[in-house]
């Protein structure tokens, strides 16, 4: 579905993204990772014919990006990080002007806006304004609007951003019920948990280039044989002890304080339970242990350095 091979894109001499090449084949969903600066939205807006590179090819449904970017955006939808919002329109009228612009039929039109209004659990809501809609009913109407043609390819840059809790797992299970479905969905988040119950595959940017790139089982994979890592909680007044007992063991590869009582522990050992007893032997009581083996968040902090472009 989507092949971009060394992409660079230059704002102000300042390279946003750096060489960058990807695959996405049909029915894949790409997580893209990366902390503020990395180059995640600039890359998204590539994809979906927004920006062109500097340098590089794209190739979208077998079209290239720079030569045919209508026939690509028939194809695409793509929701953007920030609601526009729109004066004295009501979610009907909204859903209309979208329409209008994906060039759909105007006889199409309404039964594409009711499908579109149900998969987001908009439906019944069609008189209420726009502008007065809660963050999370936002979130859902720009989704709806990216879903009004029916598009095979979907890019989304932070479809989570600003949401509580309970709009954010509803966010999540629509984008489930997506991939389900068989469309091919290139998202962007920080929200690491939600990726990993989505994605079948992930790309970590930093400084404009790509860190890490693969299939997420095969990932975890990766990280479980090249050591155990936990993550342990104890009194804080005890973390500097903890932190001196495991890094007295020859299989502890490495300790790392995140905070008071918070510690995570890298080893080389089949097991933790050595480690475990080693502790409680010197007087360190366990409040909590959690495998941080095979997590997204162990991923990004093992592949990135803080470094923005």
């Amino acid at each position: 579905m989507i092949t971009a091979h060394a992409l660079t894109k230059v704002y102000d001499d300042i390279a946003a993204v750096r060489e960058v090449s990807l695959e996405v084949d049909r029915g894949q969903t790409l997580g893209l990772i990366g902390p503020n600066g990395a180059g995640k939205t600039t890359l998204l807006r590539m994809l979906a014919t927004l920006a062109k590179p500097d340098t590089g090819e794209i190739q979208i449904a077998g079209h290239d990006a720079i030569r045919e970017p209508r026939e690509i955006r028939r194809r695409m939808g793509f929701m953007p990080a920030e609601f526009g919002v729109p004066r004295d329109l009501n979610i009907r009228e909204y859903m209309r002007y979208f329409a209008c612009l994906a060039g759909l039929p105007k006889h199409g039109w309404d039964d594409a806006i009711d499908q579109a209004l149900e998969l987001t659990d908009l439906q019944g809501r069609d008189e209420v304004a726009v502008g007065g809609l809660s963050t999370g009913n936002k979130q859902r109407l720009l989704l709806a609007k990216t879903l009004i043609h029916d598009p095979e390819l979907l890019i989304l840059d932070e479809p989570s951003s600003g949401l509580d809790p309970r709009a954010r797992v509803e966010v999540r299970e629509i984008l489930q019920e997506l991939a389900g479905l068989g469309k091919t969905i290139v998202i962007s988040s920080h929200i690491l948990k939600d990726l990993e119950s989505i994605c079948s595959h992930v790309l970590i940017m930093e400084a404009g280039k790509v860190a890490v790139a693969g299939d997420v089982s095969q990932l975890r994979d990766d990280m479980r044989t090249s050591g155990r890592r936990i993550r342990l909680r104890v009194p804080e007044p005890q973390t500097e002890a903890a932190h001196a007992c495991l890094t007295e063991l020859a299989t502890v590869t490495r300790s790392t304080i995140h905070k008071p009582g918070h510690l995570e522990v890298e080893y080389s050992e089949s097991n933790g339970n050595p480690l475990l007893r080693h502790l409680l032997d010197n007087e360190i009581e366990i409040l909590g242990l959690t495998d941080a083996t095979s997590d997204l968040e162990t991923l990004f902090i093992q592949s990135t350095k803080g470094e923005v472009t």
